[in-house]
């Protein structure tokens, strides 16, 4: 029998055990691994204008008005941070477009930036080829091109209904993977946001080197969202994330990093919806 001198240095220690025990299950529930990939100008993640893109500003404001978490931001492709919401890990995103599929695995948020329209995206060298040739249907049932998408992305209603009727042989997880192959002529076209495109051969040197095409079936304006998994843990940050839009993407210093990267003609566009339809919009 253990003598009473021992009993209170034994119950501290077993106190003291037990919180050991609960403690990290506790931080983990309060920690949110953001996932990151290189794509300029929306995520940039090295180089002279590093954690300045459109997604790394608005995650900062998110970050600042959220303290009761700990953030984690955590490189990783495209796949694996979609593939990690899906499993139900403590992950989430900024730059999901909401779908049908995607509501099924995950909370989305309320709107948090823009996406202009996609265009095809071309070499300036072949354009004459590509000028009127602008409906992606036929494009993709020529089996003489060839295109490459990325995989688990959505692109917008009209296109990703047109993608899953004539898929394309290839895809990539990293947009500059992609952008290389398009200018090193292993690609004939891309569908893609020409800020993306054109910025992408700017930093590989290729400045110019790339044209965008209107395309026929879509001109959709569509919007990014904060997506988390589809557990109580994720409808709690998304919560979160919503009180926090609702709050700052009427201010002009939200407004702006709507508009950075943009040229003054996508910026005249950005401001004409931004009232009317981003911060109406569910």
């Amino acid at each position: 029998m253990l003598h009473r001198h021992w009993l209170k240095p034994l119950a501290h220690l077993m106190c003291c055990a037990c919180m050991a025990a609960i403690l990290p299950f506790a931080m983990a529930a309060d920690q949110i691994t953001w996932g990151k990939y290189n794509v300029p100008p929306y995520m940039i993640r090295s180089g002279e204008f590093a954690h300045q893109g459109i997604f790394d500003l608005t995650l900062n404001v998110l970050k600042k008005e959220m303290p009761g978490y700990e953030h984690v931001e955590l490189e990783a492709p495209f796949p694996r941070i979609n593939s990690e919401i899906r499993k139900g890990s403590h992950w989430c995103f900024n730059g999901m477009l909401k779908t049908p599929e995607r509501e099924h695995y995950g909370y989305l948020s309320l709107p948090m930036s823009i996406f202009l329209p996609l265009r095809i995206i071309v070499r300036r060298d072949r354009v004459e080829e590509f000028r009127h040739r602008t409906s992606l249907t036929g494009l993709l049932q020529d089996p003489r091109l060839t295109t490459s998408v990325m995989r688990d992305r959505s692109y917008s209603p009209t296109v990703d209904k047109l993608l899953a009727t004539y898929p394309p042989r290839e895809n990539y997880s990293e947009q500059m993977e992609a952008i290389g192959m398009l200018l090193a002529g292993r690609l004939d076209y891309m569908v893609e946001l020409p800020l993306l495109a054109f910025d992408q051969a700017r930093a590989m040197g290729h400045a110019g080197e790339l044209v965008a095409l209107p395309m026929r079936e879509a001109n959709e304006v569509v919007f990014n969202r904060v997506m988390c998994p589809h557990n109580e843990w994720g409808r709690q940050v998304v919560e979160q994330v919503n009180k926090v839009l609702l709050a700052e993407r009427a201010k002009p210093s939200y407004r702006a990093i709507v508009e950075k990267w943009h040229d003054p003609e996508s910026v005249a566009e950005i401001r004409k919806i931004y009232d009317k339809v981003f911060l109406k919009i569910p």
